[in-house]
């Protein structure tokens, strides 16, 4: 799992028209204002300026930041949730269709979109800021270092590469630069989540192992144990490899 920065890592966006660039890029900007739209850590509210159009609810963990909220956006003030967004069930408000959108706290990049994969269902797009070397894993930028997440958010999401932001629009200066991603839910993917992730994290957990033995205490049928994938290591495997693997595992 791939974090950066200290506990809450807010490094807060400065330049407005980064702010309006993502709120631009999401792929239902005019199609549908009403949509639920759900802002993750806003600091001070610079991309919520340009959200207001939309159903928003925002999340904040930060007191501060809340209560200058609270102040800057009256109208918004009971949809001001004072809370941390891994903790959030949006069920609960309740919120069964939205979009996901911020400039994401560093410390929580890969929590972010683990907490994407568990409400895949509900959540059609994601959009957002990352550090850049986490976007280029989540999107496979380079061909070469895949992982965990890769493997997962590929499966159900298509994903795009928007642009790099460079680490001097932000206050505090963080030591990285930053990647605005897109990241649209694929139509019909029938893959049982627990057990892909299941097949992928042990497999990585022991990356040296061919996955004969990486997988030894998952059940497959013993015709398929001959397949020559067996024979292989994590980095030979491709994202249909292990969503095959996932199809064939034999529930207990």
């Amino acid at each position: 799992m791939i974090t950066y920065a200290k506990p809450l890592g807010q490094n807060l966006l400065i330049d407005n028209n980064i702010a309006q660039k993502i709120v631009h890029a999401l792929s239902y900007n005019q199609k549908n204002k009403s949509l639920n739209v759900i802002e993750v850590g806003p600091g001070k509210g610079i991309l919520t300026q340009y959200l207001l159009p939309y159903n928003l609810f925002i999340i904040e963990i930060d007191s501060l930041y809340v209560n200058i909220l609270r102040q800057t956006f009256p109208s918004l003030k009971e949809r001001i949730i004072h809370m941390d967004i891994l903790k959030f069930n949006p069920l609960h408000v309740p919120l069964t269709h939205f979009i996901l959108i911020g400039n994401f706290p560093y410390s929580i990049s890969s929590q972010i979109l683990f907490y994407l994969l568990k409400y895949k269902d509900l959540i059609p797009e994601c959009i957002g800021m990352f550090p850049k070397k986490v976007a280029e894993i989540i999107v496979n930028k380079n061909k070469r270092h895949i992982s965990v997440l890769t493997i997962l958010i590929q499966t159900y999401f298509k994903t795009k590469y928007l642009f790099t932001v460079s680490n001097s629009v932000f206050r505090p200066k963080p030591q990285i630069k930053s990647s605005v991603i897109q990241i649209i839910r694929k139509n019909n993917v029938d893959i049982n989540y627990i057990r892909l992730k299941k097949i992928v994290t042990t497999a990585f957990s022991q990356r040296r192992k061919k996955i004969k033995n990486s997988l030894k205490e998952i059940f497959f049928d013993k015709e398929f144990l001959t397949q020559p994938l067996f024979n292989k290591r994590v980095e030979q495997l491709s994202i249909v490899d292990f969503t095959h693997l996932s199809r064939k595992v034999i529930p207990l």
